[in-house]
């Protein structure tokens, strides 16, 4: 489904702000639209959406197509749903290794291209084997794409808007949900009447609604290349966030030992269970209510109409109702709505609870978003959403190859005797059976969530009403400095998950860069095509991308109290322009002290090491302030250590070539030090757009 099953954490990093009753303000949707950037993002999500969903029905009635009405027609669609879902649950670390590595944007180009030209060819092949092969080369292309436009999307929009940005990005992906089913169902009733001009219609009626899907893809791919997105320098092996599966790891203990959330998440991990029994047995299950490959899209599109409903009904209940009070009987509606239209003879009869089934799961989806936002502990959040998206995606490749494999299994319906037209049989059962695990999953979490609100009954309100005013606190500002290669993604990488440990929540960033204008500030520094800037502009950009940084990011997360770690600030500068550009130490640090209204970190850690060894470690094409030259290099050294001699209290001058660990140590207990001397806070943590994707060796500002 080319992201589509997986969409619990497509689009974005889930949005650390805490979500309102009414959502945004009307006026950040309006930013948004008005954002060129976000428009054509958003844009190209509705097609390829709208395209994806299309041709996941299509496929799987090319499947039935293939095999006919078989047994082995089931077990054909258990293998390709396995195509499907693997990719992404096997090559997501691999794949952003390599997102991080190359261009993202044209990766997202590339991946485009690529799944429309497959797709396009899918429908001349009569080869089960084939179709399978085709499934797995554009899902490994989507789980590329997924983690691209995951990176891209959060430079595209400012920080405060990214709650709405990510709401207005799950609406356009499932609310097209709907819209396929229409489409799909009138793709198919078109067939026939474009078969004279189009003459392989007449034996392969499914084929046009595989094209539409591969257009919508080759239609995505010029909106992807209109995006303004920065072009960061990944490097393979070291990285400044943990790994994926440190923080998989973390986020299951955290989640063993807190029950409330371990039922949200296994509340979760059901409800999308028996969606993609719903989704892989579809088709069957339309064929034995005499409806067709045209009533299963009808079937998909009222089941999607009322999926739109419960989200948009999501955000009036949960204004009045405690989200941990609607969870559990939204789950509950869908279920045992799962088993009334299953058990329904007729398309007709089956379209309602079809509807109360989409509408109990979209509420439980968005409540159950809601509550990990806003009820959990904003310091192990990123990792308890990880830890839910692959427990979802688990729970979609079990529910989606074992669903029809259940339907061959038990065989095909059977009659009932003395009732007219009604079979019972595999379709039915596993429909039956998914219902009831729903049904299950919900009495389970209902009897977590009431012990919790009867031990916690602060919880039994909706999110934000009668809220105490978050209380002024102000963070701490840590700013690691040094020449290239000399170790400080490492060094932060450590202290962020150290300090994260001692309960503080953490924002890491970088210069220049840290915002959307940032990051093109610092394409223009750091590209070789700008080798003929004179001295003084190269210092301007630096303070511009400086003031941006701080009035956007910096400064705002400080009065959150969050703890904020920098990869180099304002001390970059005054050595690289001031000393080694020859442009005065006093005369760059009045402009950057003027560029960031006077803001000054807390401790400076310099990691001290000889600029010949440094650039030794430096792995790649050197950037331009690599390529300066050692002297160069050997100059911004000595001004560090002069620098670093004149206000003792502040740095904390390391010797680079020291084990990691020992650094680690020493830098550790400094922070931890004067974080003791903080007021506690509940800030939240925010991973802000171009953080650290390996060693950053920008050379300066």
């Amino acid at each position: 489904m080319s992201g589509i099953m997986g969409q619990a954490d497509d689009g974005a990093s889930p949005p650390t702000a805490q979500v309102t009753p009414g959502g945004a303000a009307p006026r950040v949707y309006a930013a948004l639209l008005r954002n060129k950037d976000f428009r054509n993002l958003s844009v190209s999500t509705f097609a390829s959406a709208l395209g994806d969903w299309i041709g996941f029905l299509a496929i799987l009635a090319l499947t039935e197509d293939i095999l006919g009405q078989t047994r082995a027609a089931a077990f054909a669609v258990s293998a390709v749903m396995a195509a499907r879902v693997l990719p992404s649950m096997l090559l997501g670390p691999v794949a952003g290794v390599f997102v991080d590595r190359w261009d993202r944007k044209r990766l997202m180009i590339a991946c485009d291209v690529g799944r429309g030209i497959v797709m396009a060819l899918i429908p001349f092949s009569d080869e089960i084997l084939t179709l399978l092969l085709a499934t797995l080369v554009i899902e490994v292309m989507s789980s590329l794409f997924g983690p691209a436009k995951d990176a891209v999307f959060p430079t595209l929009v400012k920080r405060h808007e990214l709650v709405a940005a990510n709401q207005l990005n799950l609406m356009l992906t499932y609310g097209t949900l709907p819209l396929a089913g229409v489409l799909f169902a009138s793709m198919i009733g078109l067939a026939g009447p474009l078969s004279g001009t189009i003459p392989y219609l007449a034996e392969r009626a499914v084929a046009l609604p595989i094209w539409f899907n591969a257009v919508s893809f080759l239609a995505s791919a010029p909106l992807i290349a209109r995006l303004r997105t920065p072009h960061p320098r990944g490097r393979l092996g070291d990285t400044a966030a943990p790994s994926a599966w440190v923080e998989l790891r973390e986020g299951f203990v955290f989640i063993g030992r807190h029950p409330v959330i371990r039922a949200l998440i296994l509340g979760v991990m059901v409800a999308f269970a028996a969606a993609g029994a719903v989704i892989s047995t579809g088709q069957f299950f339309a064929r034995i209510l005499n409806a067709g490959q045209s009533g299963f899209g009808i079937l998909v599109a009222v089941v999607g109409v009322g999926l739109v409903a419960g989200l948009a009904a999501s955000s009036v209940l949960s204004a009045r109702l405690a989200p941990e009070r609607l969870f559990a009987p939204g789950i509950g509606v869908a279920g045992g709505a799962l088993i009334v239209a299953a058990l329904m003879p007729t398309l007709t009869l089956a379209a309602l609870p079809a509807m109360v089934m989409g509408a109990g799961a979209g509420v439980s989806f968005i409540v159950g978003y809601t509550i990990l936002q806003s009820r959990a502990d904003d310091r192990i959040r990123g990792r308890t959403f990880g830890a839910m998206n692959s427990g979802v995606r688990a729970a979609i490749f079990l529910s989606t190859t074992t669903a029809p494999f259940l339907v061959g299994l038990i065989g095909p319906e059977r009659r009932v005797d003395g009732v007219y037209a009604y079979a019972v049989g595999g379709i039915r059962l596993t429909l039956v059976a998914a219902g009831t695990l729903a049904l299950v999953g919900a009495v389970l979490t209902g009897r977590t969530f009431h012990r919790a609100v009867t031990q916690h009954p602060e919880l039994d309100r909706p999110i934000g009403a009668d809220l105490p005013p978050r209380p002024a606190s102000r963070g701490l500002f840590v700013v690691f400095e040094g020449g290239d290669g000399a170790g400080k993604s490492t060094q932060m990488r450590l202290l962020r998950a150290a300090v994260e440990r001692e309960g503080h929540d953490v924002l890491v960033t970088r210069e220049p860069g840290g915002t959307p204008i940032g990051e093109r500030v610092r394409e223009i520094l750091l590209s070789r095509s700008s080798e003929g800037m004179v001295d003084r502009a190269e210092a301007l950009l630096y303070a511009a991308a400086r003031a941006q940084h701080v009035d956007e990011v910096i400064r705002p997360a400080l009065q959150e109290g969050t703890v904020v770690l920098c990869d180099r600030f304002v001390d970059s500068s005054v050595v690289y322009q001031g000393a080694g550009r020859g442009l005065g130490e006093g005369e760059v640090e009045q402009l950057n002290r003027w560029a960031t209204a006077e803001l000054q970190p807390d401790l400076v850690v310099l990691l001290d090491l000889d600029p010949g060894e440094g650039l030794q470690r430096v792995e790649g094409e050197p950037d331009r302030l690599e390529a300066a030259g050692l002297d160069f290099h050997r100059t911004v050294a000595r001004a560090y250590r002069l620098r670093a001699a004149t206000d003792a209290a502040r740095y904390l001058v390391l010797d680079a070539t020291r084990p990691v660990n020992e650094l680690h140590a020493q830098i550790r207990a400094a922070v931890v030090a004067r974080l003791q001397q903080l007021p506690s806070n509940e800030g939240e943590r925010i991973d802000v757009s171009g953080g650290l994707a390996g060693e950053t060796t920008e050379g300066g500002g």
